[in-house]
């Protein structure tokens, strides 16, 4: 049975924002089978982070190398002189490059080594992609918005978030929670779930780790724990010599105790994102920051005893890929 559209202020769908992904059929970031669109920009920089093209609010342009022949037809097409051939291999000066609109150097790589990560689109194109999306989700299924933090480009967001929910599909965003308390108020009622990231309980160690202190993320979080009806499940990636300490995951489980919410994802640290530093010329800290502090962590708290704890005093606690949706 086909519903009517709810009644909302409607727009003219105008609105364009900056995405560097969209995946269909994901089944891990909410009930069903979803699309997720990858929004870019993020106000963190997290040593360990699985999207780094995300970072930047801007297209960021990444070079496979494997791919490149070192034919010189990217260098000669740059307006900006910013790529040389240097010993039959490329070099990409950063610095130089403007990331221009022509796109000239990707157009002229016919190996397609160089690939400009980030691209405009209207809250109208999106929607389309969502409608034909939906005819896969079967029972359920529905939108969520990640990144990057999708909050930073809040009327974008909210354009998405507000068509969605005039369609009746189910909404979700995850979010690192380090925006302003207002770009939370203008999504909530357009919202059904919130994935929260918490990266460390301490402000000084979330500072070295992400580039930001938490003071925001963990005020942002308390509001929401009070004024949003939907369901919120707290994420952590557990990173070994960082936050996996007995007195870090004490004060994660009181501050949860506080927020009165009951859930969290415990995320086991990857290295997917590893490649992609290099592809975008930037150094991976991922590997070796907090190998010499885990080495010296004697009272550091395993996957499987986080879980027995949170568990034991009525805190539901998924792990890795495991969810209960």
């Amino acid at each position: 049975m086909l519903l009517p559209a709810r009644n909302l202020p409607h727009n003219i769908l105008g609105i364009q924002g900056y995405i560097f992904d969209i995946q269909g059929l994901s089944v891990h970031d909410g009930p069903g089978c979803r699309t997720l669109i990858f929004l870019k920009g993020c106000p963190l920089n997290c040593l360990w982070c699985s999207n780094p093209e995300g970072i930047s609010p801007l297209p960021s342009l990444m070079y496979f190398s494997s791919k490149c022949i070192a034919c010189g037809n990217c260098a000669a097409s740059c307006k900006d002189k910013a790529i040389e051939i240097v010993n039959g291999s490329l070099k990409i000066s950063r610095e130089l490059c403007s990331v221009c609109k022509n796109q000239d150097c990707v157009k002229e790589c016919y190996t397609d080594a160089l690939k400009l990560c980030g691209y405009k689109i209207t809250t109208a194109r999106l929607m389309e992609i969502i409608r034909r999306d939906r005819q896969f989700w079967g029972n359920g299924g529905g939108v969520t918005l990640t990144g990057g933090e999708p909050l930073l480009q809040i009327d974008f967001a909210k354009e998405i978030l507000q068509e969605c929910h005039r369609a009746y599909i189910h909404t979700a965003v995850e979010t690192c929670g380090n925006v302003p308390w207002e770009n939370f108020t203008e999504i909530l009622p357009y919202l059904d779930w919130i994935f929260f990231d918490i990266k460390h309980l301490d402000n000084v160690e979330h500072k070295k780790a992400t580039g930001c202190g938490n003071s925001q993320i963990l005020e942002n979080a308390r509001m929401l724990s009070k004024v949003f009806p939907g369901r919120i499940i707290f994420r952590m990636p557990l990173v070994p010599g960082f936050n996996d300490s007995e007195e870090n995951i004490d004060s994660l489980f009181a501050f949860l105790k506080e927020t009165g919410r009951n859930e969290i994802n415990i995320l086991p640290l990857h290295h997917l994102g590893r490649e992609k530093y290099r592809m975008l010329n930037k150094n991976y800290s991922g590997d070796t920051y907090f190998t010499q502090d885990a080495q010296n962590h004697n009272k550091a708290r395993s996957l499987t005893e986080i879980q027995t704890l949170f568990r034991a005093n009525g805190i539901a606690c998924y792990t890795g890929s495991e969810t209960p949706f």
